[in-house]
């Protein structure tokens, strides 16, 4: 029987399930969501299709991973169960994990029961993705927290209302990463279905008003991706300075410099006209900031400050031009 350690479980899970979330994206791009029909859990009324075109084979394959995907949260689920006692956090946010699992596998099965896959060009299929996609950031930042506290020196449990204005403005951070998705994955369904001719030709499609709902939606986007990002650069530095923990300023930086590539690829992205490996690379760096926000997160309203005195201390007693330095090998993600 395969064993696995907790931490490596985690971190399998974690991966299998950010693989899952970029895959759907290629069955969206390339309009394979069709490729099993209307049918599901089967797939063109057979267990396992036996003549399988390349849409039906990119589809089938989605739900192959997505279905381990599952089982990997189930087995994560378990073992944090059995040690419930000892680590009541991580089995916390593996049942939050497991529960947006079952809920991601809804939404995938109500996608394709309701049609809205290949031509369908509603309002109703943008709203879904985009919907599907705000659940898989919900999944992949519990797992996250999940796999804070499966390593060694997890921080101690989230405490948010003993610090209601760090928590305040992570919250706000977090909720402003949801609607930034949420607004992706409206402009993702406008390109798919409606792709345009040239640049110019998209952004005039944007300020028509006899455009499709989804096209003038597209516009959207980038603004909110500013606005977020502003917001997070003031944000993050406001948190560390109300709550100043090492691991949490780690974790700011790779994602202040996560977020500005993310901006770059999409501005990439809408400039060649959204092809499938920028789509894909554009959401996984959005994927990879929201995880980053979550353990900055967790980090920030669980483990202990460095008390700002002795910061002062040993600001004031270091060399002139010699780094302020922060413990080391503290089992952190970081």
């Amino acid at each position: 029987m395969l064993k696995l350690s907790t931490p490596a479980l985690a971190w399998l899970t974690v991966v299998v399930n950010a693989i899952v979330i970029l895959q759907g994206a290629v069955v969206r791009a390339t309009g394979s969501g069709a490729g099993c029909g209307r049918h599901w859990p089967l797939c063109n009324g057979e267990v396992v299709p036996l003549a399988p075109s390349v849409e039906t084979l990119i589809e089938f394959s989605h739900r192959l991973l997505s279905l381990a995907a599952l089982l990997l949260g189930l087995w994560l689920l378990v073992r944090a169960w059995r040690f419930q006692r000892e680590n009541p956090p991580l089995f916390t946010w593996a049942s939050l994990a497991f529960f947006f699992l079952i809920v991601e596998a809804l939404l995938g099965a109500a996608t394709v029961l309701l049609g809205l896959t290949g031509d369908n060009a509603t309002v109703g299929r943008g709203l879904m993705v985009a919907t599907h996609l705000v659940n898989s950031l919900l999944l992949v930042g519990a797992l996250c927290a999940a796999l804070v506290y499966a390593l060694p020196r997890a921080p101690g449990p989230v405490r948010a209302g003993a610090q209601p204005l760090v928590t305040t403005v992570l919250a706000v951070g977090l909720v402003g990463m949801l609607v930034l998705m949420f607004s992706g994955g409206i402009a993702a369904m406008g390109n798919t279905i409606f792709p345009s001719e040239s640049l110019a030709a998209g952004i005039a499609a944007d300020f028509d008003p006899t455009s499709h709902l989804l096209i003038r939606l597209r516009i959207l986007h980038p603004l909110i991706a500013i606005s977020v990002g502003l917001y997070l650069f003031l944000s993050l530095g406001l948190s560390w300075w109300l709550k100043p923990v090492a691991r949490a300023k780690r974790t700011a930086q790779t994602l202040l410099g996560v977020y500005v590539v993310q901006l770059l690829v999409g501005t990439l992205n809408l400039a060649l006209l959204a092809p499938v490996t920028l789509q894909v690379l554009h959401l996984g760096l959005a994927v990879a900031a929201f995880a980053l926000l979550s353990v900055f997160a967790v980090y920030t309203l669980g483990d202990t400050p460095e008390p700002r005195a002795l910061q002062l201390h040993r600001l004031a007693s270091r060399a002139p031009g010699a780094p302020l330095r922060e413990p080391q090998g503290d089992g952190s993600l970081m």
